[in-house]
């Protein structure tokens, strides 16, 4: 099981500098090895301070140089935004830099304001993923890229440095919506979600995975990872109290950053699977909304945190989990205490679920 820490850089409603957030969320990303995290991820987002990461492979890098044996993954690099064959370079330079510590995740992307930032049609944005992912993938691979699709016609040239091992296992791809997950279960990619729903909502995204990537390479797929907006607080009190501050302050951000409940959604063919948050809104208010956002998400002391995993996996099967700490304006030493204590206390039962040696329930 890899138990992964997600930095997300959300520097809520721009209440930091930019330079007093750099220096408090290095100091934090910096507490992922030493704590025994198996990976470090970084998220890809530009334009806001919703989420401060315009570079995740060059963050990744400055990681790599000051850390050992923490792997270092992207989750993702939104693919319609960049030339794959400087994709596929950047990931391949990041497993030689790290001497084979990269992981590779890959995203669509969802907000519109990023999208003409770029100025790309987000309408493009389907078929440009799909075919960039196909691209990078193989050629991550075999060290060369060749396509001739509707959006990128490569003529066959060599990358270098070329692969230092083989990314199997060590592809993921963000697919919340059932128009991704073919492709994810092609490139054969653990699928990667994030908790914002009722689980037994996102089951059949999750079936449809594990079903095309039976159909697509005749084994088993493998644990899907789920993300979650993590709090572990030694008080049953004091853990509901943030959540429902900071996870909800952070359902706010989001919906204001994606645009959820506007109407371009409803009418943009590439993210149809979308469009119903606006007519969810008018049926059960926000309150209900922010409600079971937060629910959805895993937060606790210690012991309601695995039992939480562990009613989570009774819904979708075996996960790998992933927490990001860090958001909607906690100090560095709520994050710090949070993290910790997550580490010292949950981790530590969560490899012995994994390793079999005692039955899965918590204590």
């Amino acid at each position: 099981m890899n138990i992964s820490f997600l930095s997300f850089w959300n520097n809520y409603k721009g209440q930091m500098t930019d330079e007093e957030f750099y220096k408090k969320e290095l100091a934090i990303n910096k507490l992922a090895e030493p704590l025994g995290f198996d990976i470090l991820f970084s998220v890809e987002h530009h334009f806001n301070s919703y989420s401060m990461a315009p570079d995740n492979l060059q963050f990744l890098s400055y990681m790599a140089g000051i850390t050992k044996r923490i792997k270092l993954g992207t989750m993702g690099v939104i693919l319609p935004w960049h030339d794959p064959i400087r994709v596929a370079e950047k990931a391949l330079l990041l497993d030689h830099l790290s001497e084979g510590r990269a992981v590779f995740g890959m995203a669509r992307g969802l907000a519109r304001r990023e999208y003409l930032g770029f100025r790309q049609d987000m309408e493009e944005s389907r078929e440009r993923f799909d075919e960039s992912a196909r691209l990078v993938c193989t050629a991550m691979e075999q060290g060369y890229m060749e396509g001739d699709g509707k959006y990128y016609k490569q003529p066959k040239t060599a990358i270098r440095p070329g692969p230092l091992k083989s990314f199997d296992g060590r592809r993921y791809m963000v697919a919340m919506s059932p128009d991704t997950v073919p492709v994810c279960a092609e490139t054969k990619s653990i699928q990667g979600l994030f908790a914002y729903k009722p689980w037994p909502e996102m089951l059949p995204t999750i079936e449809q995975y594990r079903t095309l990537y039976m159909e697509y390479h005749h084994t088993v797929a493998p644990p899907i990872m789920i993300v979650d907006l993590g709090l572990c607080h030694e008080s049953e009190d004091r853990a509901y109290e943030y959540a429902y501050d900071y996870v909800g302050k952070y359902f706010g951000s989001f919906a204001e950053h994606y645009e959820i409940f506007g109407e371009h959604l409803n009418t943009t063919k590439s993210y149809t699977n979308y469009s119903g948050a606006g007519e969810a809104l008018k049926q059960v208010g926000m309150d209900a909304m922010v409600k079971a956002f937060v629910e959805s998400n895993i937060w606790g002391t210690p012991k309601q945190i695995l039992e939480k995993y562990e009613e989570r996996q009774a819904i979708v099967g075996d996960f790998q989990p992933c927490m990001t700490f860090s958001f909607s304006g906690m100090s560095f030493e709520q994050v710090k205490n949070s993290v910790t204590l997550y580490a010292e206390k949950v981790m530590p039962e969560l490899r012995r679920w994994s390793a079999g040696d005692i039955k899965k329930k918590a204590a």
